[in-house]
Protein backbone atom coordinates (compact mmCIF):
# COMPACT_ATOMS: atom_id res chain seq x y z
CA UNK A 1 0.00 0.00 0.00
CA UNK A 2 1.43 3.38 -0.93
CA UNK A 3 2.13 5.84 1.82
CA UNK A 4 -0.57 8.52 1.70
CA UNK A 5 -0.45 11.96 3.24
CA UNK A 6 -2.88 10.86 5.94
CA UNK A 7 -0.64 7.95 6.90
CA UNK A 8 2.28 10.35 7.19
CA UNK A 9 0.27 12.76 9.31
CA UNK A 10 -0.71 9.95 11.64
CA UNK A 11 2.87 8.73 11.99
CA UNK A 12 4.11 12.28 12.56
CA UNK A 13 1.50 12.93 15.20
CA UNK A 14 1.74 9.66 17.10
CA UNK A 15 5.43 8.77 16.94
CA UNK A 16 7.25 9.26 20.25
CA UNK A 17 9.81 12.05 20.37
CA UNK A 18 13.03 10.77 18.83
CA UNK A 19 11.31 8.17 16.64
CA UNK A 20 12.22 8.33 12.97
CA UNK A 21 9.36 9.22 10.67
CA UNK A 22 11.23 8.43 7.50
CA UNK A 23 10.54 4.70 7.25
CA UNK A 24 7.53 3.67 5.17
CA UNK A 25 4.21 2.99 6.85
CA UNK A 26 3.12 -0.55 6.06
CA UNK A 27 0.31 -2.70 7.30
CA UNK A 28 -1.11 -6.14 6.71
CA UNK A 29 -4.65 -6.52 5.48
CA UNK A 30 -5.69 -7.52 8.99
CA UNK A 31 -4.29 -4.25 10.31
CA UNK A 32 -6.02 -2.05 7.76
CA UNK A 33 -7.89 0.13 8.18
CA UNK A 34 -7.55 1.61 11.66
CA UNK A 35 -9.03 4.58 13.48
CA UNK A 36 -6.89 7.65 14.02
CA UNK A 37 -4.79 7.13 17.10
CA UNK A 38 -6.50 3.82 17.89
CA UNK A 39 -8.71 3.31 20.92
CA UNK A 40 -9.25 1.02 23.84
CA UNK A 41 -12.81 -0.18 24.26
CA UNK A 42 -13.75 0.31 27.93
CA UNK A 43 -15.13 -2.73 29.73
CA UNK A 44 -18.04 -0.84 31.31
CA UNK A 45 -21.28 -1.35 29.32
CA UNK A 46 -22.54 1.81 27.68
CA UNK A 47 -25.87 3.43 28.44
CA UNK A 48 -28.16 2.57 25.50
CA UNK A 49 -30.04 5.85 25.94
CA UNK A 50 -26.92 7.96 25.30
CA UNK A 51 -26.28 9.69 22.01
CA UNK A 52 -23.09 11.11 20.61
CA UNK A 53 -22.94 14.55 19.04
CA UNK A 54 -21.09 14.19 15.74
CA UNK A 55 -20.02 16.73 13.12
CA UNK A 56 -19.25 15.56 9.57
CA UNK A 57 -16.31 17.03 7.66
CA UNK A 58 -14.89 17.13 4.15
CA UNK A 59 -11.74 19.08 3.20
CA UNK A 60 -11.84 20.74 -0.24
CA UNK A 61 -8.23 21.35 -1.29
CA UNK A 62 -7.34 20.51 -4.90
CA UNK A 63 -6.14 23.55 -6.86
CA UNK A 64 -3.68 21.38 -8.80
CA UNK A 65 -5.76 19.02 -10.93
CA UNK A 66 -7.02 20.26 -14.31
CA UNK A 67 -10.80 20.72 -14.51
CA UNK A 68 -11.21 17.94 -17.05
CA UNK A 69 -10.11 15.42 -14.39
CA UNK A 70 -13.45 15.91 -12.66
CA UNK A 71 -12.42 16.92 -9.14
CA UNK A 72 -14.79 19.90 -9.27
CA UNK A 73 -17.58 17.43 -9.94
CA UNK A 74 -16.38 15.32 -7.00
CA UNK A 75 -17.33 18.09 -4.60
CA UNK A 76 -20.85 18.31 -6.01
CA UNK A 77 -21.32 14.54 -6.10
CA UNK A 78 -20.45 14.15 -2.43
CA UNK A 79 -22.44 17.19 -1.35
CA UNK A 80 -25.49 16.03 -3.30
CA UNK A 81 -25.38 12.57 -1.73
CA UNK A 82 -25.31 14.06 1.76
CA UNK A 83 -28.17 16.40 0.88
CA UNK A 84 -30.23 13.56 -0.57
CA UNK A 85 -29.60 11.52 2.58
CA UNK A 86 -30.78 14.49 4.69
CA UNK A 87 -27.42 15.11 6.33
CA UNK A 88 -25.79 18.51 6.79
CA UNK A 89 -22.01 18.40 6.70
CA UNK A 90 -19.20 20.92 7.07
CA UNK A 91 -17.08 21.54 3.98
CA UNK A 92 -13.74 23.17 4.79
CA UNK A 93 -12.49 24.91 1.66
CA UNK A 94 -9.05 26.36 0.95
CA UNK A 95 -9.45 29.99 -0.10
CA UNK A 96 -7.66 29.42 -3.42
CA UNK A 97 -9.94 26.45 -4.12
CA UNK A 98 -13.03 28.60 -3.66
CA UNK A 99 -11.54 31.16 -6.04
CA UNK A 100 -10.86 28.45 -8.64
CA UNK A 101 -14.50 27.32 -8.55
CA UNK A 102 -15.61 30.88 -9.21
CA UNK A 103 -13.06 31.40 -11.98
CA UNK A 104 -14.14 28.15 -13.64
CA UNK A 105 -17.77 29.30 -13.40
CA UNK A 106 -18.80 26.24 -11.48
CA UNK A 107 -21.83 27.80 -9.87
CA UNK A 108 -23.44 24.36 -9.80
CA UNK A 109 -20.68 23.13 -7.49
CA UNK A 110 -20.93 26.25 -5.35
CA UNK A 111 -24.70 25.85 -5.11
CA UNK A 112 -24.37 22.19 -4.09
CA UNK A 113 -22.83 23.35 -0.81
CA UNK A 114 -25.86 25.54 -0.10
CA UNK A 115 -27.48 23.08 2.33
CA UNK A 116 -24.19 22.58 4.15
CA UNK A 117 -21.89 24.80 6.16
CA UNK A 118 -18.61 26.09 4.74
CA UNK A 119 -15.46 26.93 6.68
CA UNK A 120 -11.96 28.00 5.71
CA UNK A 121 -9.24 25.39 5.27
CA UNK A 122 -6.54 28.10 5.38
CA UNK A 123 -6.28 31.01 2.96
CA UNK A 124 -3.98 29.26 0.52
CA UNK A 125 -2.21 25.96 -0.03
CA UNK A 126 0.79 27.88 -1.38
CA UNK A 127 3.92 28.57 0.63
CA UNK A 128 4.50 30.32 2.91
CA UNK A 129 1.99 28.47 5.07
CA UNK A 130 1.13 29.11 8.72
CA UNK A 131 4.21 27.54 10.37
CA UNK A 132 6.39 29.24 7.79
CA UNK A 133 5.04 32.76 8.10
CA UNK A 134 4.97 32.73 11.92
CA UNK A 135 8.52 31.37 12.21
CA UNK A 136 10.81 33.60 14.24
CA UNK A 137 8.07 36.09 15.15
CA UNK A 138 6.81 37.29 18.51
CA UNK A 139 3.32 36.27 19.57
CA UNK A 140 1.79 39.60 18.54
CA UNK A 141 3.61 39.67 15.19
CA UNK A 142 2.56 36.09 14.42
CA UNK A 143 -1.08 36.72 15.35
CA UNK A 144 -1.17 39.87 13.21
CA UNK A 145 0.18 38.04 10.15
CA UNK A 146 -2.16 35.10 10.65
CA UNK A 147 -5.15 37.41 11.14
CA UNK A 148 -4.43 39.27 7.90
CA UNK A 149 -4.27 36.07 5.85
CA UNK A 150 -7.09 34.11 7.45
CA UNK A 151 -9.47 37.06 7.52
CA UNK A 152 -8.91 37.43 3.78
CA UNK A 153 -9.73 33.74 3.44
CA UNK A 154 -12.99 34.05 5.38
CA UNK A 155 -14.02 36.93 3.13
CA UNK A 156 -13.38 34.76 0.07
CA UNK A 157 -15.60 32.03 1.52
CA UNK A 158 -18.35 34.56 2.20
CA UNK A 159 -18.12 36.11 -1.25
CA UNK A 160 -17.98 32.84 -3.19
CA UNK A 161 -20.59 30.87 -1.25
CA UNK A 162 -22.83 33.76 -0.27
CA UNK A 163 -22.89 32.99 3.44
CA UNK A 164 -20.64 33.47 6.47
CA UNK A 165 -17.58 31.32 6.99
CA UNK A 166 -18.23 29.05 9.99
CA UNK A 167 -14.72 28.02 11.09
CA UNK A 168 -10.99 28.14 10.61
CA UNK A 169 -9.16 24.84 10.22
CA UNK A 170 -5.77 23.24 9.76
CA UNK A 171 -4.65 21.94 6.37
CA UNK A 172 -1.95 19.25 6.38
CA UNK A 173 0.50 20.10 9.23
CA UNK A 174 0.04 23.83 8.62
CA UNK A 175 -1.04 25.02 12.04
CA UNK A 176 0.13 27.21 14.89
CA UNK A 177 -1.21 28.29 18.29
CA UNK A 178 -1.66 31.75 16.74
CA UNK A 179 -4.34 30.30 14.44
CA UNK A 180 -6.44 29.54 17.50
CA UNK A 181 -6.15 33.11 18.71
CA UNK A 182 -7.21 34.38 15.29
CA UNK A 183 -10.20 32.02 15.32
CA UNK A 184 -11.20 33.49 18.68
CA UNK A 185 -10.79 37.03 17.35
CA UNK A 186 -13.03 36.17 14.39
CA UNK A 187 -15.59 34.44 16.62
CA UNK A 188 -15.12 31.00 15.03
CA UNK A 189 -14.23 27.50 16.20
CA UNK A 190 -10.94 25.96 15.09
CA UNK A 191 -11.16 22.54 13.45
CA UNK A 192 -8.36 19.96 13.65
CA UNK A 193 -6.59 21.54 16.60
CA UNK A 194 -3.76 19.80 18.40
CA UNK A 195 -4.52 21.21 21.87
CA UNK A 196 -7.06 19.13 23.78
CA UNK A 197 -7.67 19.06 27.51
CA UNK A 198 -7.44 15.97 29.69
CA UNK A 199 -8.99 13.80 30.95
CA UNK A 200 -11.31 13.14 27.97
CA UNK A 201 -9.44 15.07 25.24
CA UNK A 202 -12.61 16.25 23.56
CA UNK A 203 -13.88 19.69 22.63
CA UNK A 204 -11.60 22.17 24.35
CA UNK A 205 -10.79 25.85 24.73
CA UNK A 206 -7.33 27.06 23.76
CA UNK A 207 -6.09 30.63 23.29
CA UNK A 208 -9.73 31.71 23.48
CA UNK A 209 -11.07 29.53 20.66
CA UNK A 210 -13.33 26.50 20.75
CA UNK A 211 -11.09 23.71 19.48
CA UNK A 212 -12.18 20.50 17.71
CA UNK A 213 -9.29 18.07 18.39
CA UNK A 214 -7.24 16.28 15.76
CA UNK A 215 -4.50 13.73 16.58
CA UNK A 216 -4.02 15.58 19.86
CA UNK A 217 -1.24 14.60 22.27
CA UNK A 218 -2.48 12.82 25.39
CA UNK A 219 -0.85 11.99 28.69
CA UNK A 220 0.07 8.42 29.60
CA UNK A 221 -1.17 7.07 26.26
CA UNK A 222 -4.79 7.95 26.93
CA UNK A 223 -6.97 7.14 23.88
CA UNK A 224 -8.13 10.02 21.70
CA UNK A 225 -11.78 9.24 21.08
CA UNK A 226 -13.03 12.63 19.87
CA UNK A 227 -11.72 12.25 16.29
CA UNK A 228 -12.18 9.53 13.67
CA UNK A 229 -10.88 9.17 10.14
CA UNK A 230 -9.95 6.33 7.83
CA UNK A 231 -12.59 6.10 5.09
CA UNK A 232 -10.65 7.88 2.31
CA UNK A 233 -8.57 4.90 1.18
CA UNK A 234 -11.30 2.32 1.62
CA UNK A 235 -14.35 3.51 -0.32
CA UNK A 236 -13.26 1.84 -3.61
CA UNK A 237 -13.05 -1.64 -2.00
CA UNK A 238 -16.14 -3.26 -0.48
CA UNK A 239 -14.15 -5.50 1.85
CA UNK A 240 -12.02 -2.68 3.21
CA UNK A 241 -15.06 -0.46 3.48
CA UNK A 242 -16.87 -3.06 5.60
CA UNK A 243 -13.83 -3.33 7.85
CA UNK A 244 -13.58 0.41 8.47
CA UNK A 245 -17.32 0.56 9.18
CA UNK A 246 -16.84 -2.09 11.86
CA UNK A 247 -13.95 -0.12 13.36
CA UNK A 248 -16.08 3.01 13.33
CA UNK A 249 -18.99 1.25 15.05
CA UNK A 250 -16.69 0.09 17.84
CA UNK A 251 -15.26 3.58 18.10
CA UNK A 252 -18.73 5.08 18.60
CA UNK A 253 -19.44 2.54 21.35
CA UNK A 254 -16.11 3.40 22.97
CA UNK A 255 -17.02 7.11 22.94
CA UNK A 256 -20.36 6.46 24.57
CA UNK A 257 -18.94 4.11 27.19
CA UNK A 258 -16.23 6.62 28.03
CA UNK A 259 -18.75 9.45 28.36
CA UNK A 260 -17.29 11.34 25.41
CA UNK A 261 -20.01 13.79 24.29
CA UNK A 262 -18.65 14.70 20.85
CA UNK A 263 -16.95 13.18 17.80
CA UNK A 264 -15.34 14.83 14.77
CA UNK A 265 -15.99 12.42 11.89
CA UNK A 266 -13.91 12.98 8.78
CA UNK A 267 -15.81 11.68 5.75
CA UNK A 268 -13.82 12.33 2.59
CA UNK A 269 -11.38 14.51 0.69
CA UNK A 270 -13.22 15.15 -2.61
CA UNK A 271 -9.88 15.01 -4.46
CA UNK A 272 -9.55 11.38 -3.31
CA UNK A 273 -12.73 10.30 -5.11
CA UNK A 274 -10.74 10.26 -8.35
CA UNK A 275 -7.13 10.52 -7.14
CA UNK A 276 -5.63 7.54 -5.33
CA UNK A 277 -3.15 9.87 -3.64
CA UNK A 278 -2.91 13.50 -2.58
CA UNK A 279 -1.75 16.27 -4.90
CA UNK A 280 0.64 18.20 -2.66
CA UNK A 281 3.94 16.46 -3.35
CA UNK A 282 3.50 17.13 -7.07
CA UNK A 283 3.47 20.91 -6.77
CA UNK A 284 4.50 22.16 -3.29
CA UNK A 285 7.13 19.92 -1.63
CA UNK A 286 9.96 21.00 0.66
CA UNK A 287 8.54 24.46 1.29
CA UNK A 288 8.57 25.60 -2.35
CA UNK A 289 5.87 26.25 -4.94
CA UNK A 290 6.37 24.85 -8.42
CA UNK A 291 5.30 27.45 -11.00
CA UNK A 292 1.98 26.58 -12.59
CA UNK A 293 3.66 26.15 -15.98
CA UNK A 294 5.58 23.22 -14.44
CA UNK A 295 2.58 21.53 -12.86
CA UNK A 296 2.51 17.95 -14.07
CA UNK A 297 6.19 17.89 -15.00
CA UNK A 298 6.96 16.14 -11.72
CA UNK A 299 4.06 13.73 -12.04
CA UNK A 300 0.41 13.55 -11.07
CA UNK A 301 -1.47 11.33 -8.63
CA UNK A 302 -2.60 7.95 -9.99
CA UNK A 303 -6.28 7.84 -10.92
CA UNK A 304 -9.01 5.47 -9.88
CA UNK A 305 -10.95 3.74 -12.64
CA UNK A 306 -14.50 4.75 -13.48
CA UNK A 307 -15.76 1.58 -11.78
CA UNK A 308 -13.80 2.42 -8.63
CA UNK A 309 -15.25 5.93 -8.60
CA UNK A 310 -18.77 4.54 -8.87
CA UNK A 311 -18.01 2.04 -6.11
CA UNK A 312 -16.71 4.84 -3.90
CA UNK A 313 -19.84 6.92 -4.45
CA UNK A 314 -22.05 3.94 -3.66
CA UNK A 315 -20.16 3.22 -0.42
CA UNK A 316 -20.17 6.90 0.50
CA UNK A 317 -23.95 6.87 0.17
CA UNK A 318 -24.08 3.72 2.30
CA UNK A 319 -22.05 5.46 5.00
CA UNK A 320 -24.26 8.54 4.87
CA UNK A 321 -27.34 6.37 5.24
CA UNK A 322 -25.80 4.46 8.15
CA UNK A 323 -24.99 7.71 9.93
CA UNK A 324 -28.49 9.07 9.38
CA UNK A 325 -30.13 5.88 10.68
CA UNK A 326 -27.80 5.27 13.63
CA UNK A 327 -29.72 6.07 16.85
CA UNK A 328 -26.42 6.56 18.69
CA UNK A 329 -25.50 9.58 16.58
CA UNK A 330 -26.80 13.13 16.69
CA UNK A 331 -25.45 14.94 13.62
CA UNK A 332 -24.71 18.64 14.13
CA UNK A 333 -23.21 21.45 12.07
CA UNK A 334 -20.40 23.69 13.26
CA UNK A 335 -22.87 26.47 14.02
CA UNK A 336 -24.85 24.09 16.21
CA UNK A 337 -21.69 22.85 17.92
CA UNK A 338 -20.71 26.43 18.66
CA UNK A 339 -24.19 27.21 19.98
CA UNK A 340 -24.19 24.20 22.31
CA UNK A 341 -20.56 24.08 23.47
CA UNK A 342 -19.30 27.57 22.74
CA UNK A 343 -20.43 29.34 25.91
CA UNK A 344 -18.29 30.00 28.98
CA UNK A 345 -19.19 30.87 32.59
CA UNK A 346 -19.07 34.55 33.50
CA UNK A 347 -17.74 33.97 37.00
CA UNK A 348 -15.93 31.49 39.23
CA UNK A 349 -17.83 30.78 42.42
CA UNK A 350 -16.17 30.71 45.82
CA UNK A 351 -16.94 26.99 46.09
CA UNK A 352 -15.37 26.25 42.69
CA UNK A 353 -12.29 28.25 43.60
CA UNK A 354 -11.89 26.47 46.94
CA UNK A 355 -12.08 23.06 45.27
CA UNK A 356 -9.48 24.16 42.71
CA UNK A 357 -7.20 25.51 45.46
CA UNK A 358 -7.36 22.24 47.38
CA UNK A 359 -6.33 20.32 44.29
CA UNK A 360 -3.49 22.75 43.57
CA UNK A 361 -2.21 22.67 47.16
CA UNK A 362 -2.03 18.86 47.01
CA UNK A 363 -0.10 18.80 43.74
CA UNK A 364 3.22 19.90 42.32
CA UNK A 365 1.81 20.66 38.85
CA UNK A 366 -0.14 23.35 37.00
CA UNK A 367 -3.45 21.52 36.93
CA UNK A 368 -6.23 21.15 34.41
CA UNK A 369 -9.67 22.06 35.75
CA UNK A 370 -12.99 20.73 34.47
CA UNK A 371 -14.42 24.26 33.89
CA UNK A 372 -11.62 26.80 34.01
CA UNK A 373 -8.17 27.15 32.50
CA UNK A 374 -5.11 27.40 34.75
CA UNK A 375 -4.84 31.07 33.74
CA UNK A 376 -8.45 31.72 34.75
CA UNK A 377 -7.96 29.97 38.09
CA UNK A 378 -4.74 31.92 38.77
CA UNK A 379 -6.39 35.27 38.07
CA UNK A 380 -9.48 34.20 40.02
CA UNK A 381 -7.29 33.50 43.06
CA UNK A 382 -5.63 36.89 42.66
CA UNK A 383 -9.05 38.59 42.61
CA UNK A 384 -10.03 36.67 45.74
CA UNK A 385 -6.85 37.68 47.62
CA UNK A 386 -7.13 41.36 46.66
CA UNK A 387 -10.86 41.53 47.43
CA UNK A 388 -10.35 39.95 50.86
CA UNK A 389 -7.53 42.39 51.59
CA UNK A 390 -9.65 45.41 50.56
CA UNK A 391 -12.96 44.42 52.17
CA UNK A 392 -12.06 41.88 54.83
CA UNK A 393 -14.37 39.35 53.17
CA UNK A 394 -13.92 36.59 50.65
CA UNK A 395 -16.25 37.27 47.69
CA UNK A 396 -18.95 34.77 46.75
CA UNK A 397 -17.63 34.83 43.20
CA UNK A 398 -14.89 36.39 41.13
CA UNK A 399 -15.01 37.27 37.42
CA UNK A 400 -13.82 34.74 34.86
CA UNK A 401 -11.61 36.61 32.41
CA UNK A 402 -10.44 35.72 28.92
CA UNK A 403 -6.69 35.60 29.36
CA UNK A 404 -3.82 34.43 27.21
CA UNK A 405 -0.82 32.62 28.62
CA UNK A 406 2.53 34.31 29.17
CA UNK A 407 4.55 35.58 26.23
CA UNK A 408 7.82 34.37 27.77
CA UNK A 409 8.71 31.25 29.75
CA UNK A 410 8.45 31.57 33.55
CA UNK A 411 11.45 30.44 35.58
CA UNK A 412 11.49 26.96 37.10
CA UNK A 413 13.12 27.67 40.48
CA UNK A 414 11.87 30.55 42.65
CA UNK A 415 14.78 32.85 43.42
CA UNK A 416 12.65 34.64 45.99
CA UNK A 417 12.29 31.89 48.57
CA UNK A 418 9.28 33.42 50.31
CA UNK A 419 7.53 36.64 51.29
CA UNK A 420 5.13 38.22 53.75
CA UNK A 421 1.37 38.26 53.35
CA UNK A 422 1.45 41.92 52.40
CA UNK A 423 4.06 41.26 49.70
CA UNK A 424 1.95 38.44 48.27
CA UNK A 425 -1.07 40.74 48.10
CA UNK A 426 1.10 43.18 46.15
CA UNK A 427 2.03 40.38 43.74
CA UNK A 428 -1.69 39.70 43.25
CA UNK A 429 -2.31 43.37 42.47
CA UNK A 430 0.60 43.45 40.01
CA UNK A 431 -0.77 40.36 38.30
CA UNK A 432 -4.25 41.87 37.93
CA UNK A 433 -2.80 45.15 36.64
CA UNK A 434 -0.79 43.27 34.01
CA UNK A 435 -3.83 41.25 32.94
CA UNK A 436 -5.98 44.38 32.74
CA UNK A 437 -3.50 46.10 30.43
CA UNK A 438 -2.39 43.18 28.24
CA UNK A 439 -4.99 40.39 28.67
CA UNK A 440 -2.00 38.06 29.07
CA UNK A 441 -0.29 36.48 32.03
CA UNK A 442 3.09 37.87 33.02
CA UNK A 443 5.87 35.31 33.15
CA UNK A 444 8.05 36.42 36.06
CA UNK A 445 8.17 39.19 38.67
CA UNK A 446 11.23 40.73 40.31
CA UNK A 447 14.88 41.48 39.49
CA UNK A 448 17.52 38.75 39.04
CA UNK A 449 18.10 36.65 42.17
CA UNK A 450 14.73 37.81 43.53
CA UNK A 451 12.51 36.51 40.76
CA UNK A 452 9.30 34.57 41.26
CA UNK A 453 7.29 33.05 38.39
CA UNK A 454 3.54 32.95 37.96
CA UNK A 455 3.84 29.18 38.43
CA UNK A 456 5.15 29.81 41.96
CA UNK A 457 2.42 32.37 42.63
CA UNK A 458 -0.15 29.82 41.39
CA UNK A 459 0.82 27.47 44.22
CA UNK A 460 1.20 30.23 46.83
CA UNK A 461 -2.14 31.86 45.94
CA UNK A 462 -3.87 28.50 46.42
CA UNK A 463 -2.39 28.12 49.91
CA UNK A 464 -3.37 31.65 50.88
CA UNK A 465 -6.92 31.35 49.54
CA UNK A 466 -7.44 28.15 51.55
CA UNK A 467 -6.03 29.78 54.68
CA UNK A 468 -8.31 32.80 54.28
CA UNK A 469 -11.31 30.57 53.55
CA UNK A 470 -10.72 28.72 56.83
CA UNK A 471 -10.81 32.03 58.71
CA UNK A 472 -7.10 32.16 59.50
CA UNK A 473 -4.77 35.02 58.58
CA UNK A 474 -1.80 32.71 58.10
CA UNK A 475 1.90 33.52 58.25
CA UNK A 476 4.70 34.14 55.80
CA UNK A 477 4.56 32.40 52.43
CA UNK A 478 7.11 29.94 51.09
CA UNK A 479 7.47 29.58 47.33
CA UNK A 480 7.85 26.05 45.97
CA UNK A 481 9.45 24.72 42.81
CA UNK A 482 6.70 24.33 40.19
CA UNK A 483 6.81 23.56 36.45
CA UNK A 484 6.21 26.71 34.35
CA UNK A 485 3.25 25.20 32.42
CA UNK A 486 0.73 22.35 32.61
CA UNK A 487 2.06 18.84 32.07
CA UNK A 488 0.44 18.62 28.62
CA UNK A 489 2.07 21.91 27.52
CA UNK A 490 5.38 20.60 26.14
CA UNK A 491 3.54 17.80 24.32
CA UNK A 492 1.40 20.39 22.54
CA UNK A 493 4.52 22.38 21.67
CA UNK A 494 6.19 19.26 20.30
CA UNK A 495 3.16 18.48 18.14
CA UNK A 496 3.45 21.89 16.48
CA UNK A 497 7.20 21.40 16.19
CA UNK A 498 6.63 18.21 14.19
CA UNK A 499 5.42 20.26 11.23
CA UNK A 500 9.06 20.48 10.18
CA UNK A 501 9.05 16.69 9.69
CA UNK A 502 6.40 16.92 7.00
CA UNK A 503 7.46 16.36 3.40
CA UNK A 504 5.92 19.66 2.28
CA UNK A 505 7.87 21.86 4.71
CA UNK A 506 11.45 23.14 4.46
CA UNK A 507 13.36 20.83 6.85
CA UNK A 508 15.48 23.81 7.97
CA UNK A 509 12.47 25.86 9.08
CA UNK A 510 12.91 27.47 12.52
CA UNK A 511 10.11 25.92 14.57
CA UNK A 512 10.93 27.37 18.00
CA UNK A 513 8.13 29.96 17.81
CA UNK A 514 5.55 27.18 17.50
CA UNK A 515 7.07 25.10 20.30
CA UNK A 516 7.39 28.07 22.66
CA UNK A 517 3.93 29.52 22.10
CA UNK A 518 2.27 26.10 21.88
CA UNK A 519 3.35 25.12 25.37
CA UNK A 520 2.91 28.59 26.93
CA UNK A 521 -0.68 28.85 25.73
CA UNK A 522 -1.48 25.56 27.51
CA UNK A 523 -2.19 27.92 30.43
CA UNK A 524 -5.41 28.71 28.49
CA UNK A 525 -6.44 25.07 27.95
CA UNK A 526 -9.63 23.62 29.41
CA UNK A 527 -12.45 21.28 28.39
CA UNK A 528 -15.49 22.74 26.63
CA UNK A 529 -18.82 21.81 28.12
CA UNK A 530 -22.47 22.73 27.93
CA UNK A 531 -23.12 25.88 30.02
Amino acid sequence: MSRTRRQFLKSAALAPLGTSLLSPVTATSSEQPSAAGGFQLPSTPRDPTQTLDVALFSDVEDIFSPPELGNDDSIKQLADILTEERLRANFLVIGDRAVSLRERRRQDVIDSLGPHEVGLHTRSARHPEVPEYVAGKSWDEAVAECLKREREGTEIIRDVFGKPCTALSMHYLYSAPHSHRVAAMLGMPFVYGYPSAPPHYGLSWYAGSLCLPYLSPTLRNAPLLSYFEGFDDNYPDDKLFEQIVQVFNKHVDACLTDGQPYLTLFLYHPQRLRNSNFIDIYWSPNGVNYPKKLWGKFGRPPQYSRDQVEKSLANFRRLARMIRNDPRLHVMTLSEIKQKYGKQPKAISREELVVACRQIAASDQILMNSRFSPAEVLVGMAHCIVAESDTGQIPNEVPRQDILGPMQSPIWIPELQGCSNSRLIEFARLLLDHVKITSTLPATFGPPLERVGINHLYRAFADVCLTRNSGSSGGDIKFRRTPPWPEIGPEIGIRYFRAVEGELVDPELDMYTLYRDGKLQSWTLKPASVI
